[in-house]
């Protein structure tokens, strides 16, 4: 995962801090009731949550899924999680988070949940719980225009050069294994970028969405939504990670409200309108009907 924007002055002193109080004294929140919605009838009654009545959020900055902007989150997460808290009655508390803590925060009661395409990992499973989830991650190709990879077998038979992929990728290590020294590695999305954009790599595999988000409204360079075509080679093409909200482990009330606010979503439609809102291909909204957990490495 990448962290692709920080905050001004409190985001440094937030950055500086590690710990999960930190987390709490840097964070600032966009509802200070303490009461669940009047006249409002939730999908499941008596939910606990950190603040009666209030679902508090840790927000990653990873667009285009959430942004934390000044205490004025946006993003698809973001979207989805006021689906979840509208339908279960409950006010939202926003808090500035990142993928350092957000784990820790979650599991010691300092957020209920928390948002920025998080996977759901054997790994973190350890720690947390899961509800159903609500979409894929998915793999992005982005190239130059007129390039257009599109699938794995275009990267020889268009003669790609170079691969750029982050360190710690889930499909690092099977691409090394089918391209050997043609994959070059980065430190973060970054440098990625900067890199095809200057024509120093010829292709990147990036987070789907966050390849889109990155390249919007960059005509030279086209981003491809790698699972259309799956590649056994490649597990990440075969196998997707899902995406949900992790939530403190236990807490059964919370799961169950969040699953059903999932599942309503789902239901009516609103994952693949909100897919097309932010540009993402509706294949994200393919998940399995059972839940898919990446398993420990």
């Amino acid at each position: 995962m990448r962290i692709s924007r920080t905050r001004k002055v409190m985001a440094a002193a937030c950055a500086a801090l590690m710990s999960v109080t930190a987390l709490a004294a840097c964070g600032s929140s966009s509802s200070s009731s303490s009461g669940a919605k009047e006249g409002c009838t939730p999908l499941v009654s008596n939910i606990t949550t950190i603040k009666s009545g209030t679902l508090t959020v840790g927000v990653i900055d990873q667009p285009p899924y959430s942004s934390y902007n000044g205490g004025n989150p946006e993003g698809m997460d973001i979207d989805f999680i006021k689906e979840i808290a509208d339908a279960n009655c409950l006010n939202v508390e926003w808090q500035q988070a990142s993928f350092a803590n957000a784990m820790q925060a979650i599991s010691s009661g300092q957020v209920d949940t928390a948002t920025g395409d998080i996977n759901v990992t054997a790994k973190r499973m350890q720690a947390v719980d899961f509800p159903a989830s609500i979409y894929l991650e998915g793999v992005g190709y982005a190239s130059k225009k007129g390039v257009d990879i599109k699938s794995i077998d275009d990267i020889d038979a268009k003669g790609i050069k170079t691969i750029g992929i982050g360190d710690g990728y889930g499909w690092l290590e099977d691409m090394q294994k089918v391209f050997g020294d043609k994959v070059k590695t980065y430190p973060s999305s970054v440098e990625m970028k900067q890199d095809l954009e200057a024509g120093r790599v010829d292709m990147i595999m990036e987070a789907y969405g966050t390849a889109v988000d990155e390249f919007k409204g960059n005509d030279n360079i086209v981003v491809e939504y790698a699972n259309k075509n799956p590649d056994k080679r490649i597990n990440s093409l075969v196998e997707p990670p899902e995406v949900s909200y992790p939530y403190t482990k236990g807490n059964t009330s919370l799961g169950d409200a969040m699953t059903k606010g999932i599942q309503k979503i789902i239901k009516d439609g609103k994952v693949k309108t909100t897919l097309k809102k932010y540009g993402l291909d509706e294949g994200l909204a393919d998940i399995r009907s059972k839940q898919y957990v990446v398993p420990m490495s």
